[in-house]
């Protein structure tokens, strides 16, 4: 099951933060770092009949220059359909 978790994780990632997506025009130094990837960590496990559940949580450390204004409770939960590739739920 790993190709099918890794490109669930992927189909999930670019719904989440897309690929090339920017900040707002004056966006804030800690508003800049929650537009990075890198700044989630990913965790994913298979379910069942072919559904796979991708969460991405914010990591405090990509962020720590801006750590006492940071929210916690940032991130997403997918439910991906490993056999038809699509998004079944978001949960935020």
């Amino acid at each position: 099951m790993a190709g099918p978790m890794a490109a669930a994780i992927a189909l999930a990632m670019e719904d989440f933060r897309p690929l090339g997506t920017k900040p707002h025009a004056g966006a804030t130094p800690l508003e800049q770092c929650l537009y990075r990837r890198e700044a989630f960590d990913v965790a994913a496990s298979p379910g069942p009949e072919g559904i796979v559940y991708v969460q991405f949580s914010f990591s405090p450390s990509h962020c720590a220059e801006h750590e006492r204004d940071i929210v916690l409770d940032m991130g997403a939960t997918y439910a991906v359909d490993v056999r038809t590739w699509r998004i079944l739920a978001i949960q935020k």
